[in-house]
């Protein structure tokens, strides 16, 4: 084995080695002690060492039942709490602003969009009543399936996307 004891004798290299040293000693010192490194890195002392390393790893740190529940709750339950964000009024009166209710404008909704969405819609419930109909299913489903398609058809051909919403070119669509 090695001596422990430093053997610089006191000149610039020794004390760079003993500061931290460059990678020029760190590969000298293993080459020169290979053999020994091996050996050590091998030995039965290395192996239990490392068996013991991955049983500590495997091993939970804190488990539930090393905790108070104080940690969970802070003493008390859930509603034990004197505010939540989910005070609306509270925290709306904290900040000072007041809700908006949506007040979406209805008035230009065009005529042949109502009509194909009340087509469609006919044609949904007809289909539901003809269930309660046997002996006249086959046409009235007939009649109340093209109901659905020529409303659905008519409304998907309307659609122009969100972009018939946009105020500007940097509208996302998002309302709050």
């Amino acid at each position: 084995m090695t001596d422990h004891n430093n053997s610089s004798t006191g000149d610039s290299a020794g004390a760079a080695g003993a500061s931290g040293g460059s990678v020029d000693d760190w590969e000298a010192f293993l080459s020169e002690h290979q053999h020994e490194l091996h050996d050590i890195e091998h030995s039965k002392t290395a192996r239990k060492f490392n068996k013991h390393a991955e049983r500590q790893e495997k091993q939970t740190l804190v488990s539930v039942h090393d905790l108070t529940s104080d940690a969970f709750v802070g003493g008390g339950g859930p509603r034990d709490y004197r505010s939540s964000w989910l005070d609306t009024d509270d925290v709306m009166d904290q900040y000072g602003a007041g809700f908006t209710p949506p007040n979406p404008d209805l008035s230009n909704i065009k005529r042949s969009r109502l009509v194909f969405g009340l087509i469609f819609v006919i044609g949904i419930v007809g289909i539901i009543a003809t269930v309660f109909i046997p002996h006249m299913a086959s046409v009235l489903g007939v009649v109340f399936a093209l109901c659905i398609l020529v409303g659905a058809g008519g409304l998907l051909a309307q659609h122009k996307g969100h972009d018939e919403t946009k105020r500007d070119e940097f509208d996302d669509g998002a309302r709050v």
